[in-house]
């Protein structure tokens, strides 16, 4: 742990509360397709954070077409963004992020997104969130169909690869169930899992982290627990 030299975040439900917006989606497109309603807490533990195809296929239809994946991806997606246009409000990151990130953007500290989300979805949160102010192509992961999603390691792979750093050296900040395994079969140097508590936990059938935390608010509490603030 004394190794920490970089930071991994996830971006959605974690720096961005937007898990109810895509559970509102998951529900609307599983309806649509005469299938029961998903709970939150199936949503959170075997959806959130895994790719479009790969949860098409495990919900949907176990051999599906790259058609059917881009017809899926589409119509689940911007049901997504819908709901989030409606809500312009709570179009923000977390609570504390914004200090976070400034003040690793200001020390030099290496840090990159690792998300589930396609191109699509970066550019409407680059549009619409100012995320340019700390992320641009050189500092993000995201689900383009070259790798394995999540709950595989390879998105916590290539984002510390892409800062220079092991994932040894990375903790990552973490939402989902298989974001947090994935992170834990990256062999991170830290999991945290930040989350809106007002959802069920993404830490369930002995997938642990080593904190949990509402929101950033003590980001320099967890940069100094995990040795990045000496």
């Amino acid at each position: 742990m004394s190794n920490i030299k970089g930071i991994l975040f996830d971006f959605n439900g974690t720096l961005f509360f937007d898990s109810h917006f895509h559970i509102r989606a998951f529900e609307e497109y599983f309806l649509e397709r005469g299938k029961e309603k998903p709970t939150p807490e199936f949503i959170i533990r075997n959806i959130f954070g895994r790719s479009n195809p790969r949860i098409y296929a495990d919900n949907f239809d176990p051999h599906p077409t790259d058609e059917d994946c881009r017809i899926f991806a589409a119509r689940k997606e911007g049901l997504y963004r819908k709901f989030c246009l409606a809500s312009p409000e709570e179009m923000h990151l977390a609570k504390g992020a914004p200090e976070l990130l400034d003040f690793l953007k200001e020390n030099g500290i290496p840090y990159c997104l690792a998300t589930g989300s396609g191109l699509d979805n970066v550019s409407f949160y680059m549009e619409n969130m100012g995320l340019g102010r700390w992320f641009d192509m050189s500092n993000i992961v995201y689900a383009d169909g070259s790798f394995n999603g999540k709950p595989e390691p390879d998105a916590y792979i290539l984002a510390a690869r892409k800062i220079g750093l092991s994932p040894s050296e990375c903790i990552v900040f973490e939402d989902g169930t298989s974001g947090i395994v994935a992170a834990r079969r990256a062999e991170a140097g830290a999991v945290i899992a930040v989350y809106d508590h007002s959802l069920p936990s993404p830490l369930t059938d002995g997938v642990e982290c080593d904190a949990v935390y509402p929101d950033f608010t003590d980001w320099k509490e967890i940069l100094k627990k995990f040795k990045v603030l000496r």
